[in-house]
């Protein structure tokens, strides 16, 4: 499989992630957007669960949390070394830890495998 097989499956935002032993995964408290009161403001802590098919080990899998407009101000990154069985979807489970938010709009999170662009999910800062 090639960089160009990556696909992104899904995406969600929430409040806890685990894996079980069993090989489960847990999600608690999934959400769309983050609602605050003031800006700017630090929300204490998110975890965003991917899978995506179409992976080899050793590929570097990043993910780029950044203010979606014309800035493309960076907030957070996460990367690591893929490590997936063969035939198998790799799963990342991340934590984004007080990140602050200065303005109220849309951010996105972007899946790079190889530094190529394989998805992205979208969610809005509102405030309430």
């Amino acid at each position: 499989m090639s960089v160009l097989d990556a696909k992104l499956k899904f995406s969600f935002l929430c409040d806890y992630a685990s894996v079980s032993r069993e090989g489960k995964l847990s999600m608690a408290g999934i959400f769309e957007n983050i609602n605050v009161r003031t800006l700017p403001t630090h929300h204490p802590l998110m975890f965003i669960v991917t899978n995506i098919g179409g992976v080899n080990n050793a590929d570097k899998f990043t993910c780029r949390l950044i203010l979606n407009d014309q800035s493309q101000k960076q907030l957070a990154s996460i990367s690591q070394e893929v490590k997936v069985d063969p035939n198998r979807n790799f799963g990342f489970i991340g934590q984004f830890v007080n990140i602050r938010y200065g303005v109220a709009g849309e951010y996105a999170i972007k899946f790079y495998i190889d530094n190529k662009e394989i998805g992205v999910h979208y969610f809005q800062v509102k405030q309430v």
